[in-house]
């Protein structure tokens, strides 16, 4: 997987950039991997021990000489136009000091564009951001250097959802962008970083660490509705014991009137947008249908 990440690096079609592999004191050769492809490519860093994948952006963040820092997990691989792209979207818009791009997400048997709106302000961005209506992957992420150190850098104590908390504290700190543009390509593995069971936990300790995540309304419907997802799929999984485990998690950290009007928001929402989704659905069939009634000789084939 690195020799794909590193290749696609390579293979920009802009050339003016520099290339930083962190090594989190792997044992399958990465580091060796990396350090083949020559000093003149690549420049590797190797931690003095292992402390998780957010220390290792912080030590390439660190090492950086550019002004523009773009991140690229070891499992996923950069689309050729990527870099010059975004360069040109900080070269067209100086003010902006944050770019989340669009991507093109590989699973197994599935494969799937997922594309961000267009944003030009800070507060659009925010309310998106906590509305979880951004696809916002450390991948997708492409930062000043100035204003990461601004923002504290990835924070070493957060394990999962690293990527949210850090575009949290850029917006408070730093003007914040999105573009529709698909620009990389995440693979998604059952072994991955993302795949770790702690939904409910690490979403608790998101909320505690951003309060406004739940206090203020035009943010809470991300949280309601994850939440809510969240125990309904384990209830379709038939998963009843970790229902109590983790709906009693919630109930401790909010109190059982907000978790209440959390779930019965969260609720409304997934039914609203399962209602939207089969509108657009019909929508689709219907200008499908018509555009093979008007096809000639679509009939006979």
């Amino acid at each position: 997987m690195l020799s794909r990440a590193i290749d696609s690096v390579l293979s920009q079609d802009l050339q003016d950039f520099e290339l930083i592999v962190v090594d989190d004191r792997s044992s399958d050769g990465s580091a060796d991997v990396a350090r083949g492809y020559g000093e003149g490519h690549v420049r590797v860093i190797e931690l003095d021990e292992h402390a998780g994948s957010n220390a290792a952006r912080n030590a390439g963040i660190r090492a950086a000489r550019s002004d523009l820092v773009a991140f690229l997990d070891s499992d996923d691989a950069l689309l050729p136009h990527k870099l010059s792209t975004v360069v040109s979207e900080f070269e067209q818009r100086p003010e902006l000091d944050v770019l989340v791009d669009s991507f093109v997400k590989f699973s197994p048997g599935s494969t799937r564009t997922r594309y961000n709106p267009r944003i030009a302000s800070t507060s659009e961005f925010r309310r998106r951001l906590f509305g979880r209506e951004l696809w916002k992957s450390t991948s997708a992420i492409t930062v000043r250097r100035d204003a990461a150190f601004r923002a504290g850098l990835f924070d070493e104590n957060v394990t999962r959802r690293q990527d949210m908390d850090f575009l949290i504290r850029l917006s408070e700190v730093a003007n914040c962008g999105a573009t529709d543009a698909v620009l990389w390509v995440k693979h998604w593995s059952a072994d991955g970083i993302s795949a770790d069971p702690t939904f409910v936990p690490t979403t608790l300790d998101l909320a505690a660490r951003h309060p406004n995540y739940v206090e203020e309304r035009a943010y809470r419907s991300g949280i309601s509705r994850d939440l809510t997802r969240h125990v309904l799929l384990l209830l379709r999984q038939g998963q009843l014991s970790q229902v109590r485990t983790e709906a009693t998690m919630i109930i401790d950290h909010f109190g059982r009137r907000k978790t209440a009007s959390l779930f019965a928001s969260g609720t409304k929402e997934l039914a609203r947008r399962a209602i939207r989704r089969q509108r657009f659905s019909a929508m689709a069939s219907r200008a499908a249908a018509a555009g093979s009634a008007r096809t000639p000789g679509s009939a006979r084939s």
